[in-house]
């Protein structure tokens, strides 16, 4: 099973790393690389992943993308977040995604990075909604394929993409 990821330029990475492991460590909870899930989790071979990461990205250049909002829900993935705005890159990108791999599985695209990992209470989950303050512009520099494990200590990045 993989996932495929928008990746965030350098010091926009560092900037959500160090949130993510201030989180972790308050909470006992994983850490993990910051990351907006363009199309997950879809059992399909490797290569043939790769073929259709490579066609959807094609000639695609960095972008930026701006907050929504932080949120929380009861799914463990998105146990607390930042939402994203649609923009046309993510939108076209995803889109070019789900023509091929819907066949394999659906997902619904809405796009997020993950702040924690964790089964949080709603109370405990909208205290620290209410507390966090986050940047509102992102820039996404490439794209990411991962290789899913359930222990988040055993993903695996098996590819890389750049935009130019």
């Amino acid at each position: 099973m993989y996932a495929v990821w928008f990746v965030f330029e350098k010091n926009d990475a560092e900037y959500f790393t160090n949130i993510i492991q201030e989180l972790s460590t308050k909470y006992n909870s994983q850490s993990f690389k910051p990351h907006i899930t363009a199309y997950g989790l879809v059992d399909v071979d490797l290569e043939k992943l790769d073929k259709i990461v490579t066609n959807s990205i094609q000639g695609q250049k960095s972008f930026v993308i701006e907050k929504s909002k932080i949120s929380y829900s009861d799914v463990f993935w998105k146990t607390l977040f930042v939402e994203f705005k649609p923009n046309e890159q993510l939108i076209r990108i995803n889109k070019k995604l789900t023509e091929p791999l819907e066949y394999f599985s659906k997902y619904e695209f809405i796009p997020h990075a993950s702040l924690i990992y964790k089964k949080m209470n709603q109370d405990e989950q909208q205290k620290l909604a209410n507390s966090i303050s986050i940047k509102d512009h992102f820039k996404v520099t490439g794209m990411w394929i991962q290789k899913f494990h359930e222990d988040i200590d055993k993903w695996n990045i098996v590819k890389k993409y750049a935009f130019s």
